[in-house]
């Protein structure tokens, strides 16, 4: 676990009950991921398209690179049978705050690089 990951803009998510824990953060003009024991980045360049959708179950964010790979990031936290966790297990939680401040910065950042191609 990457101590960046509960920075200022860092999210992490757990998308299903039965699924590894997920993160993403910005550390400059890099949103960098986890999932599960995977790691990766991507520039922010390379993000070609940001879709958020609102649903009554929680938001999501869909980030589309120019490849065509694709990263969803959930604002639902859905809790493991992990040792911080099993007295919660089966239960989710909305994790708004810090969903909302990562997913503002992805746009806020990739506005100021490419204000002409972004809405």
């Amino acid at each position: 676990m990457d101590a960046q990951e509960f920075s200022k803009y860092g999210h992490v998510f757990r998308p299903g009950l039965f699924r590894r824990r997920r993160a993403f953060w910005l550390d400059g003009d890099i949103l960098h991921w986890r999932k599960g024991r995977v790691k990766g980045h991507i520039a922010l360049s390379a993000i070609t398209d940001v879709v958020v959708l609102e649903q009554a179950g929680g938001a999501t964010c869909r980030l589309i690179e120019a490849n065509g790979r694709r990263h969803r990031i959930s604002e639902r936290h859905w809790f493991g049978w992990e040792v911080g966790e099993r007295h919660r297990f089966g239960t989710s939680e909305l994790r708004c705050a810090t969903f909302a401040s990562l997913v503002a910065a992805i746009r806020r950042r990739m506005n100021k690089k490419h204000p002409a191609e972004r809405k």
